[in-house]
C-alpha cells in the first residue's frame, strides 16, 4: 500500500483567537490576548499528527486559488503531507475557521466554501482509497455531501479489508441520526462525550458507550479532562489522564485535541499494540497539543524506536497496576 491511512479532508485555514472575552454586538470592541493563524480542519491536524508519528497519510481536499489556499498548500508540504490529491478549485474560496478560545472551551464559526468541492465523484477518480489500508473519516457532518456515498463506499470496503476509523465532530445542523447508518461498517469510533450522548440519544456515557457498542465496532469515549472510555462488546475500560501529562500543564487552547487524540490512537491500534497502549499514545497527543494555540504547533514528534521505547514501559506499567488490583 502507498499509504498506511487515507483522509477526505474538512481543509481550511484556521485563525484562532485566545482571551478571556464573549463577542458583543451593537459595535463593542474589546481586547484578546493571542492569535494563531495555522493549518485547520479535523482531517488536516490527524494527518498532520499521523505524520509526525511516523504513519503516511494520503489526503484528499480542495482549497481555493486565493492566498488563504496557497498559504494551506505550503503548510502542508511544510509538515511533509503531499498534496498529490489537494486540489485548487476556481469555485470556491478557500474554507476559513474561526475560533475563540476562553480557558478549556472555545467557540467556531466556520465558512464552507471550498469545502463544497470536496465531491464522491473525485475521492472515486482518485483511486485514493485502493491506496491506503486504512481510511480515517473526519468530519462527517460538516462533509455532507459525502454522507450517501460513504453508506454504499464503507459495505464495499467491509469486504475488501480495508479498516474504517470514525470521528463525526460536531453536527451543525443537528441532524446526529444521519451517522447511524454507517457505523456498522466502522472498526473504530472515536466521539467526544457529548457527540456521543446526542448521536446515541442517551443521557449518560456507559449507556451511550454500550449502544454504540451495538453497531460492532470499537467505541472510544473522548472525555476530556475525565480520560476517556472504551467499550469493546460488553466491555468497559475507563482509563483517566495519567498525571504525569497534567504537571505543569497550561492550557493555550483545545482546538484540535480530539484530532490529535484520534492520530495517536490510530497510529497505535494499526500496528497492533494494546488497548492500553492506544489510549496512553492517544492521551499523550492529545494532552500535548493543548499548551499551544491551534492545533499543529505542539503535536507530539518522536522517532519510532523512541515512540515504542517509551510505550511498551508505560504499557507494562499499566498492566502491572491492574494484576495488583486483582490479587
Amino acid at each position: 500500500m502507498k499509504f498506511d491511512v487515507a483522509v477526505v479532508a474538512d481543509l481550511c485555514l484556521d485563525i484562532v483567537f485566545a482571551g478571556d472575552v464573549t463577542p458583543i454586538y451593537g459595535q463593542v470592541e474589546q481586547f484578546v490576548e493571542d492569535y494563531q493563524v495555522e493549518l485547520g480542519g479535523s482531517a488536516a491536524i490527524f494527518a498532520s499528527q499521523l505524520t509526525k508519528l511516523g504513519g503516511r497519510v494520503g489526503m484528499l481536499g480542495t482549497v481555493g486559488t486565493d492566498p488563504f489556499g496557497n498559504l494551506l498548500l505550503q503548510r502542508l508540504q511544510e509538515l511533509g503531507i503531499s498534496t498529490e490529491y489537494i486540489q485548487p478549485s476556481p469555485l470556491f474560496k478557500t474554507s476559513v475557521g474561526l475560533g475563540l478560545a476562553r480557558g478549556k472551551d472555545r467557540a467556531m464559526l466556520t465558512y464552507k466554501g471550498s469545502l463544497n468541492d470536496v465531491t464522491a465523484e473525485r475521492l472515486r477518480d482518485s483511486g485514493l482509497l485502493e491506496k491506503s489500508g486504512h481510511l480515517h473519516i473526519a468530519s462527517y457532518f460538516l462533509l455532507e455531501q459525502l454522507q450517501s456515498y460513504w453508506l454504499e463506499e464503507l459495505k464495499l470496503m467491509k469486504q475488501t479489508g480495508i479498516t474504517v476509523s470514525l470521528d463525526t465532530n460536531w453536527a451543525p445542523k443537528e441532524n446526529w441520526g444521519a451517522v447511524h447508518g454507517v457505523l456498522e461498517f466502522v472498526d473504530v469510533f472515536i466521539p467526544n462525550e457529548e457527540e456521543a450522548l446526542r448521536i446515541s440519544g442517551k443521557t449518560n456515557v456507559e449507556e451511550a458507550g454500550a449502544w454504540l457498542s451495538r453497531f460492532g465496532c470499537l467505541v472510544v469515549i473522548k472525555r476530556g479532562e475525565s480520560g476517556a472510555m472504551v467499550f469493546k462488546g460488553d466491555a468497559v475500560l475507563e482509563y483517566q489522564v495519567p498525571g504525569s501529562l497534567l504537571k505543569g500543564l497550561t492550557i493555550a487552547d483545545t482546538t484540535g485535541a480530539g484530532d490529535n487524540f484520534d492520530a495517536g490512537f490510530i497510529y497505535a491500534w494499526l500496528q497492533h499494540a494494546s488497548l492500553d497502549e492506544c489510549v496512553e499514545l492517544a492521551m499523550r497527543c492529545g494532552t500535548g497539543s493543548l499548551s499551544a494555540m491551534g492545533g499543529i504547533a505542539a503535536q507530539l514528534t518522536q522517532t519510532k524506536k523512541q515512540l515504542w521505547n517509551r510505550l511498551s514501559v508505560e504499557a507494562w506499567e499499566v498492566l502491572w497496576k491492574r494484576i495488583l488490583m486483582l490479587l
